[in-house]
């Protein structure tokens, strides 16, 4: 194969669009992309294409690609997450094998050029039907480390799944940007806790939530205990998904109640009325993911809610080690 290796540029988006569609009629992990999505994740301020993505072409056309990311999470690990697809017509030729190897060395590079003093891992994600790149996986020495499940419900009403009211002295809000810092830093609260998170600072905040052009601000809530925040819930849509589905999805992308309120029922009901102020919207198919081993024990309020589990995807993790 004749095939040329070099960092991912602007110009690559078309052809990037294109191969994640080609990806997901084969896959169908339910993830649509337009050329907009696309150059919003590619103005990530903490991306650095020129060394941390990797374009693989066969003349002008994008057969696949990889882009490594790198996070420290509270619990004091360098985490490096990773994405990665290949062409479903040029699958089985070895190029996923050379994409994890660039992963793995890329992610060694990183960790032992920033923290070097942190235990470090590279993660890939893999949805669970994919047992060709689950074996690839474990071939290279990558181990399941944690699940996620992605959950999904008509935003019609449900006869079983009873409205609940906030403790005395709560009040429930659309969301207002007036409290958009506050926000922020209650996010970074909450998911403290969480595995894999990150603490997120005013760019990525911009970037991947409240900034976001898929976030819907009418349909994300806060829970107010006079002027603290308790509790939030952020909606988005791909409006890409919509166009090649027909469905109008929303998405309860971020569901957070900071520790000293938890047990207050306090996301079921920033659910129930997320899903009938979508209803009343148009949508007609709310989803979230959630980690099946999340410590606040979501995935039960989110199956009390009425949301049946859709599919899973498990994230796989190698150990980096400074002397490799």
């Amino acid at each position: 194969m004749n095939l040329l290796w070099r960092p991912m540029a602007e110009s690559d988006i078309p052809g990037w669009t294109a191969l994640l569609a080609a990806a997901e009629r084969v896959d169908e992990q339910g993830e649509n992309y337009s050329e907009d999505d696309l150059r919003e994740e590619w103005a990530d301020p903490d991306l650095d294409a020129e060394r941390d993505s990797i374009a693989v072409l066969d003349g002008s056309v994008l057969v696949a690609y990889a882009i490594v990311h790198r996070r420290v999470t509270p619990e004091g690990k360098h985490r490096l997450p990773s994405q990665s697809v290949v062409h479903p017509d040029w699958r089985g030729r070895g190029i996923g094998a050379q994409l994890v190897d660039w992963i793995t060395r890329r992610a060694t590079e990183l960790h032992r050029a920033h923290r070097p003093d942190l235990p470090g891992e590279v993660n890939i994600s893999c949805a669970e039907h994919n047992s060709a790149l689950r074996a690839l996986l474990d071939g290279a020495g990558y181990l399941p480390r944690r699940w996620f499940f992605e959950l999904k419900r008509s935003t019609e009403p449900d006869a079983e799944v009873s409205p609940q009211p906030l403790p005395e002295g709560l009040r429930l809000i659309p969301y207002d940007a007036r409290h958009d810092e506050a926000l922020r830093l209650a996010h970074n609260e909450a998911f403290r806790d969480h595995w894999g998170s990150t603490e997120v600072d005013l760019d990525g905040w911009k970037q991947w939530y409240t900034g976001a052009s898929w976030f819907r601000p009418a349909l994300s809530y806060l829970v107010l205990d006079g002027e603290e925040i308790a509790g939030y819930l952020l909606s988005k849509e791909f409006e890409a998904d919509a166009a090649v589905t027909g469905v109008r999805e929303v998405w309860y992308d971020q569901i957070g109640v900071r520790r000293a309120w938890r047990g207050n029922r306090l996301a079921t009901v920033m659910l129930l009325r997320a899903l009938a102020d979508s209803r009343d919207a148009g949508f007609t198919r709310a989803a979230l993911s959630v980690d099946a081993d999340n410590p606040t024990g979501a995935l039960g309020i989110y199956q009390r809610c009425g949301f049946v589990l859709v599919s899973r995807q498990s994230v796989h993790a190698r150990v980096l080690s400074v002397t490799d």
